[in-house]
C-alpha cells in the first residue's frame, strides 16, 4: 500500500510541474495581427510582366510576418482589408496587437557606371493598436539604409577565359567550346544575371535581388525591433542578473538571469546589461526620472525553462556589470550587442 501512494504521490508532483510550465509557456504566448500596409508614395513593384498588379505592400507584410515568426511564442495572422475592416469594427480580443505599415518616404537612386550603382533610404510609420480598444496604443518610425555597386563593363572578354589563347586546350576548344560556350566559359561567375526586361515599374523578380529591397528589409527589420518596445509586459524581454555560476572565473564571468526558454531566447543571443540612473528634477510632475544606459553586454550559453546562463562579453571598466543589473533584449528584432554608454 505504502508503494502505491508513494507511487501516487510523485504522479501527483509531476502533474502539477508539468501543469504550472504549460501555465507558463501559454501566458507567454502572444498574438500580433498584421494589417494591410499602406502605400504613401509613388513607388511600386509589379507582380509580373505578366501580372502587372503592385505587391510592394504585400512584400512588406510577408516579410514582417517572417521576422517576428522567429519567436517561437508569438502567433502571427495577416489580415486583409475585410479582416482590418471587421477587427475595427469590434472583432478584436483584449491582449493582441495590431500593427499597421505605413510607407511615406522613398529615395531610390540607380547609377550605371562600369556596372550598376544602387542606393536606397526607406522609412516607414509604424502604429500598434490595442486589442481591447482599438485605439493607437503606441506609434513610431522605423527606416532603412543600402547600398551596392555591381561590376559590369559590358565586356564578355573580361568576364571569359577563352580557350583559343591556351593552345593545350586547341582540340577541346574546336570540338566542344565552340558548340557549347562560343564565347568562353565564365570559371569565375562574374556574370550579371540576366533580370528580363526592363517595365515601366519592376518586377518582384527584378526588385527583390537589389539593394532597394535591402533598404526595404532593413527598415522591416527596424520595425519589428521597436514593436518589442511597447509598454506591455507581453512584449517587454527585461530580466536581471541574479547570481554568478559555479564556473565563473574573474577571466570568464558567467552568471545566471531570470529569463529563459518561456522568453524565446536561445543559445547565442545577446542581451544588453542596462543599469538606471536616478535624478530628481525641479518639475512638480516628473519628481524623479531614471536614465537607462548600457554597462554592458553578455552572450546566451545555457537555456533554462525560466533562467539562462550568460557569459560577459564586454563591460565599461570604470563601471563593471554587477548582480542585481537588468538585462533586456529586442523580442522581435536582432537580439545583438549595443555600445556602451
Amino acid at each position: 500500500m505504502k508503494p502505491t501512494l508513494k507511487m501516487s504521490a510523485v504522479a501527483l508532483v509531476l502533474f502539477l510541474c508539468f501543469l504550472f510550465s504549460a501555465d507558463a509557456y501559454a501566458s507567454a504566448r502572444k498574438t500580433v495581427l498584421l494589417l494591410p500596409a499602406l502605400n504613401f508614395t509613388d513607388f511600386e513593384i509589379w507582380e509580373s510582366k505578366f501580372y502587372p498588379v503592385n505587391v510592394l505592400e504585400q512584400k512588406m507584410t510577408e516579410h514582417l510576418a517572417s521576422l517576428l515568426r522567429r519567436d517561437p511564442f508569438t502567433d502571427v495572422r495577416i489580415l486583409d482589408e475585410t479582416g482590418a475592416e471587421r477587427w475595427f469594427a469590434g472583432d478584436r480580443r483584449p491582449g493582441d496587437v495590431a500593427v499597421q505599415m505605413e510607407l511615406f518616404s522613398v529615395l531610390a537612386k540607380e547609377r550605371e557606371v562600369l556596372g550598376s550603382f544602387e542606393k536606397a533610404d526607406v522609412s516607414l510609420r509604424v502604429r500598434v493598436y490595442d486589442g481591447g480598444s482599438g485605439q493607437i496604443q503606441d506609434s513610431r518610425i522605423a527606416s532603412g539604409k543600402d547600398q551596392r555597386y555591381t561590376f559590369n563593363p559590358g565586356d564578355d572578354r573580361l568576364y571569359f577565359l577563352n580557350a583559343r589563347e591556351y593552345p593545350v586546350l586547341e582540340i577541346l576548344q574546336t570540338n566542344l567550346f565552340n558548340r557549347i560556350h562560343k564565347d568562353g566559359l565564365d570559371l569565375l561567375r562574374l556574370t550579371p544575371p540576366d533580370k528580363g526586361q526592363k517595365m515601366s515599374r519592376p518586377t518582384w523578380k527584378q526588385f527583390s535581388s537589389t539593394s532597394h529591397w535591402q533598404a526595404f528589409k532593413n527598415a522591416i527589420a527596424d520595425a519589428a525591433g521597436g514593436i518589442s518596445g511597447i509598454s506591455d509586459e507581453q512584449f517587454s524581454l527585461i530580466g536581471r542578473i541574479i547570481a554568478p555560476t559555479a564556473e565563473s572565473t574573474p577571466r570568464r564571468r558567467e552568471y545566471i538571469i531570470t529569463l529563459g526558454r518561456k522568453n524565446s531566447l536561445a543559445v547565442g543571443d545577446i542581451l544588453q546589461v542596462v543599469r538606471g540612473d536616478t535624478y530628481v528634477t525641479v518639475d512638480p510632475e516628473n519628481p524623479v526620472v531614471v536614465v537607462p544606459r548600457v554597462v554592458g553586454n553578455v552572450k546566451v550559453t545555457k537555456l533554462m525553462d525560466s533562467e539562462s546562463v550568460v557569459v560577459l562579453i564586454n563591460e565599461k571598466s570604470k563601471d563593471p556589470v554587477q548582480l542585481n543589473d537588468l538585462v533586456r533584449a529586442s523580442s522581435f528584432g536582432t537580439k545583438k550587442a549595443a555600445p556602451l554608454k
